[in-house]
């Protein structure tokens, strides 16, 4: 649903978080909305999720700190709502959602490479600026040497510049290996291609009718899965993946249960959010894939 964005539930990527789930329902649910959120419907969608209200609460804080979200209060009632910055994470997703397994990307043929060297000592900074070259879709041929087959440099120095990472190189061009070779080992794809075989397993069920919190629960579950696979997939063109990769074929079978789970799954939204202001409930926006 990106400066912090992450999710999933199970060996699929990463482990769902109480705030990856919080920013999701905004995501699904209240996307283009100008009121805020009631808190109470948050926190009686996130029991539906399985989360107990002060888990949600304190990760409620910890968004409103890091600027995701924002506090309102009327008399003893609070609401939460995004703030800039989290709507920008909020949209960055979407156009991701829009994108992935839906279009294949163009290529030119050339590879972007970023040269970068950060002490070993400073682990934290390593880690962050790991973290955020494979959120741009990067990896390491070597240590220290990240690459991509999309255009990106500029986008790779603006980020390592904004954690303090001053001295980098980049150049965008042909790409040369040895016989047998390929840029794309920098990419664990043996293991990206068992995670979408364990998605395809959770969704092959369709979307069968579910009562409205079961709904809510499996929607937000398998969109916390699916954006997990940002992540773990480079989505890079076809022509670069092994033979018969299941990209598309794992979209489709997502999005047609997304899809088909979205009525009861906003029928329980409504329902939250009426119990704390009716008037409210029809802001509840149906959001669709397909």
């Amino acid at each position: 649903m990106s400066d912090t964005r992450q999710a999933p539930t199970v060996s699929i990527g990463r482990k769902r978080s109480p705030a990856h789930q919080i920013l999701t329902l905004f995501g699904d649910y209240w996307w283009g909305v100008d009121a805020p959120m009631p808190t109470g419907a948050l926190l009686a969608a996130m029991a539906d999720l399985g989360v107990k209200a002060p888990a949600t609460r304190a990760s409620l804080t910890r968004l409103t700190d890091r600027d995701l979200l924002i506090l309102s209060k009327s008399g003893r009632r609070t609401s939460h709502a995004l703030t800039d910055r989290g709507a920008s994470v909020l949209a960055d997703e979407a156009q991701w959602l829009q994108r992935f397994g839906r279009e294949d990307p163009a290529w030119d043929g050339l590879w972007s490479a970023v040269l970068f060297s950060i002490p070993e000592k400073e682990r934290p900074l390593r880690h962050a600026a790991r973290t955020r070259l494979r959120w741009l879709g990067y990896a390491p041929l070597y240590d220290g040497v990240w690459i991509s087959p999309f255009d990106s440099v500029d986008a790779a120095v603006d980020a390592l510049g904004r954690l303090g990472v001053g001295q980098v190189s980049t150049f965008r061009g042909v790409l040369a290996t040895a016989p047998g070779d390929s840029p794309t080992r920098a990419w664990d794809l043996s293991e990206v291609e068992g995670d979408y075989a364990e998605f395809l397993t959770r969704v092959g069920d369709g979307g069968r009718e579910l009562a409205p919190a079961a709904a809510l629960e499996r929607r937000t579950s398998l969109m916390l899965a699916w954006q997990s696979f940002r992540h773990a997939e480079p989505g890079h063109p076809m022509r670069l993946m092994p033979a018969a990769w299941p990209r598309e074929r794992a979209r489709e079978a997502f999005v047609a249960v997304y899809d088909a789970l979205g009525p009861a799954a906003e029928e329980r939204m409504r329902e939250h959010v009426a119990a704390i202001e009716p008037a409210l409930a029809r802001m509840v926006r149906p959001q669709r894939l397909s």
